[in-house]
């Protein structure tokens, strides 16, 4: 039987098994290990709380994130779980994009039943965290799962619309607020930019 490329490789996870909406029930390979998995010289972890998986589906890649690990990620009553094994992720569908482009909110199709599903990689975290238009976002930070990478914050969004940046203590809050509050007020960038700050004693 041939294999089609996208259903081998070093990323591959496992397949899709099941699809309920947004909500897909992958079965992991038997050939993938349970910690670690090498891509092109780079170690991702297998299977995290949080993480994003690849689904192909013809010209275009389905992003997901993992929601649930182990036997009570399998699809149909809890009895199944020692017929099936608890080599099981439950993926929550989030975007979508065509290869090489932007990624976006929001699906337009489904995986089918025996799709692939593959760990993402750096260079898919950058197509997916790229910015829409360089001149409505800024950069904040880093992402946590490739320190590589920038994370970015669409300015005309946060600024007319209410929003708020809350975190535990040490997760970088006055950072952030200092990273947004020396970008807008750059006057290269924001010629009419008007900042009142407000502070607590």
């Amino acid at each position: 039987m041939e294999t089609h490329p996208s259903n081998s490789g070093p990323s591959l996870l496992g397949t899709v098994e099941d699809v309920n909406g947004s909500s897909v029930s992958v079965k992991l390979s038997d050939s993938t290990p349970s910690g670690l998995l090498f891509v092109s010289g780079e170690a991702y972890r297998v299977g995290q709380v949080g993480g994003f998986v690849r689904i192909p589906s013809g010209y275009v890649d389905l992003y997901g994130v993992i929601s649930q690990v182990g036997a009570g990620a399998i699809p149909g009553p809890p009895e199944l779980a020692q017929q099936l094994g608890n080599r099981w992720l439950k993926v929550e569908l989030v975007g979508q994009g065509r290869k090489g482009t932007r990624f976006e909110r929001g699906i337009s199709q489904y995986p089918s039943i025996g799709d692939s599903v593959h760990v993402v990689t750096e260079s898919d975290l950058r197509t997916v965290y790229a910015p829409g238009d360089e001149d409505g976002y800024v950069a904040v930070g880093r992402v946590a799962s490739a320190e590589s990478i920038n994370a970015y914050v669409n300015l005309n969004r946060l600024v007319s619309r209410h929003s708020a940046i809350v975190g535990s203590t040490g997760a970088g809050k006055s950072s952030a607020v200092a990273q947004l509050l020396g970008t807008v007020s750059d006057p290269k960038r924001f010629k009419s930019t008007r900042v009142v700050l407000l502070t607590r004693p």
